[in-house]
């Protein structure tokens, strides 16, 4: 195999020491390619370990035609107990593979995500999650960085709690454990109303219950408290940033909360706004790689459109052509189709790779979909997916959503129930032929039947499961699962 030029130097990127394991590849400043491990693994939130190390590793390398040789550097995220603020440390041969390897500050590597796939020069960039719930440890949770040009620079870390709150009450209620379940938190806070100087003691917290089941209305009124809380201290937060731009990046599993996403961009200062999709901690092993690559290496940093920071999955053989009108006009009669093409999204949300799609037109694909695919819980709301060029006069919202990080109302909610939740909003998805072109010919083939440039768009996963990575997942979920179609890289599977 041929070497790589010299100044294109190649980084392999890893992030997960106790969950959310990834690998990815940056070359010449660009990322290629990248995996979480539960995909291949299929053990959600799955961390890096010595029993998946080779097999995580080898798929980015092969997504990329390498071999472990052509590695230059090694980008490892430390936890935020071993690399405190805004520190690096190089070692060698860690994780026994021979490389030089530069360990990065755990939000430092959420921080970098985020700016240095944005399309600033300038701009600041905050990271939230909840990486501890060690009162001395808060200063873990949180960070503020300027990015300017090549360099990004830590000057802050707020000891804030917001993610951990968050986390604590999704248990307390009984929703589950809360690695897991806080966008269940966070889909069934409209169900409440925030309570009114509650003698709920959020902060502090308290036992595991079952009080989603035993007292619903009280549940979702603390869910909604919680909500509009994160929402108002995280709002506060960013307008505090000391900043002269408009322009913010934001990173940490923290920002996946999509009602908190839109709040910022429709009342903060900061009228630009750029997320990493895979925000949580399976991007900051991306994050450490693009910052040894631009901030290190100062190589230069590449322009990202939208697309080629979600699917970084390897490519796989396309078996057929597919009739996108068959799909859309089944889909239109009442089908539900598993929906394999493309490479796989990085990140937790399905952004139209591995997806479920269904009619959001017919409310009863919303409990089927529930009950008898997903099998979760029946408040669950769907998101939509939906023509870029349309999406004004669908939803009340005034950018693109392309990694469906916001939440938006529905202008039209009576024609499309499936998708509009209990308070009339949806958390939705915008798509261009640029992007996705099989999606959007699907969309586009599903308008010219329905009049509706949407589809309902949730992932493709049984309960339990992880999103599908590979056509042999594919197939053996149609043989699991009762949907009508599955269209895996063209081959279409029929009952």
């Amino acid at each position: 195999m041929q070497r790589k030029l010299t100044n294109e130097k190649i980084i392999l990127g890893l992030s997960g020491a106790h969950h959310d394991g990834a690998a990815c590849i940056v070359k010449g400043g660009k990322i290629l390619a990248a995996i979480e491990c539960e995909r291949l693994t299929k053990r959600k939130k799955d961390d890096l370990t010595p029993s998946n190390m080779e097999e995580t590793i080898n798929y980015v390398l092969d997504a990329v035609g390498m071999e472990l040789n052509d590695i230059d550097y090694t980008a490892l995220s430390a936890t935020p107990h071993d690399l405190q603020k805004n520190e690096i440390q190089w070692t060698d041969n860690l994780c026994n593979l021979g490389l030089r390897t530069c360990m990065i500050a755990h939000h430092l590597a959420h921080n970098a995500s985020a700016y240095y796939t944005s399309p600033f020069d300038y701009s600041m960039s905050l990271s939230v999650d909840s990486s501890t719930g060690v009162p001395e440890y808060y200063f873990h949770n949180s960070s503020i960085c300027i990015g300017k040009g090549n360099k990004i620079k830590s000057i802050e870390t707020p000891p804030i709690s917001y993610g951990i709150l968050y986390h604590r009450v999704c248990e307390y209620l009984g929703i589950g454990v809360a690695l897991h379940k806080v966008g269940t938190l966070m889909g069934v806070a409209p169900y409440g109303k925030p309570i009114p100087d509650t003698d709920f003691d959020l902060e502090e917290g308290h036992e595991v219950t079952n009080l989603i089941e035993e007292d619903f209305s009280r549940a979702v009124n603390i869910a909604a408290t919680t909500q509009k809380l994160l929402e108002q201290r995280l709002l506060d937060l960013v307008e505090k940033l000391p900043a002269n731009s408009e322009n913010l990046c934001l990173s940490g599993g923290t920002f996946l909360n999509c009602p908190a996403n839109s709040r910022i961009l429709k009342e903060s200062r900061f009228k630009k706004i750029h997320h990493f999709p895979g925000c949580g901690d399976s991007g900051i092993g991306i994050g450490a790689a693009l910052y040894v690559a631009h901030h290190i290496l100062d190589q230069p940093r590449y322009e990202y459109k939208p697309h080629e920071i979600c699917y970084l999955g390897k490519e796989y053989k396309q078996e057929n052509e597919i009739d996108y009108e068959y799909i859309a006009r089944k889909i239109s009669e009442g089908a539900i189709v598993a929906w394999m093409n493309g490479r796989s999204e990085f990140g937790p949300r399905a952004l139209g790779n591995r997806s479920l799609l269904a009619d959001p037109r017919n409310q009863h694909n919303r409990d089927r979909l529930n009950h008898v695919i997903k099998q979760r819980e029946w408040y669950r709301p769907f998101a939509p997916i939906v023509l870029e060029e349309c999406y004004k006069d669908w939803f009340d919202f005034d950018v693109p959503s392309p990694f469906m990080l916001y939440t938006a109302q529905v202008k039209k909610p009576q024609e499309i129930p499936a998708i509009t939740h209990v308070d009339g909003s949806s958390r939705f998805q915008t798509v261009t032929e640029e992007s996705n072109m099989h999606l959007y010919k699907l969309i586009k083939e599903f308008e010219k039947i329905t009049g509706v440039p949407v589809l309902i768009n949730t992932s493709l996963n049984g309960k339990g499961q992880p999103i599908l990575e590979s056509p042999e997942d594919g197939r053996e979920f149609f043989n699991d699962v009762p949907v009508d179609i599955a269209v895996i890289h063209g081959e279409i599977l029929e009952r």
